[in-house]
């Protein structure tokens, strides 16, 4: 009798060469989801923390001035202006960005209400902050 020569791979080979890819890819997607969620949760947070930045400056300030691009107030004894500056939101007495990546912002005032509006990302937004 002779003996059969094994050339290639044999079907369970095979099969669980299949299960560990899919298994590798299962996992490979499963990163990649959770990195674009926590990209996603960065940016909330970052006008999130503006938002409440900027109320807090307001709720301490004095002589509060709307016009439709910017705000100018006295905070601390010092005069600050908030307003954007390339695509981004600052409050100057130095330079401080508060949100990036903003287009078209505006403040408006109705009663005594102060509101921000800005677009990013193609969608708009409007933020009561006083």
């Amino acid at each position: 009798m002779k003996r059969s020569i094994k050339n290639g791979f044999t079907m369970i080979d095979a099969l669980l060469s299949l299960l560990v890819f899919s298994i590798v890819t299962l996992c490979i997607l499963v990163f990649l989801q959770t990195c674009l969620k926590m990209l996603n949760m960065d940016m909330l947070q970052q006008e999130q923390m503006a938002v409440i930045q900027l109320r807090e400056i307001l709720s301490l300030s004095k002589d509060i001035e709307v016009q439709s691009h910017e705000l100018t107030m006295n905070y601390k004894h010092e005069s600050i202006w908030i307003g954007q500056d390339k695509d981004r939101l600052v409050k100057k007495e130095g330079y401080e960005i508060l949100m990036e990546g903003v287009k078209n912002v505006a403040f408006y005032q109705q009663d005594e209400e102060i509101f921000l509006s800005y677009s990013k990302a193609d969608k708009k937004y409007n933020v009561q902050i006083y």
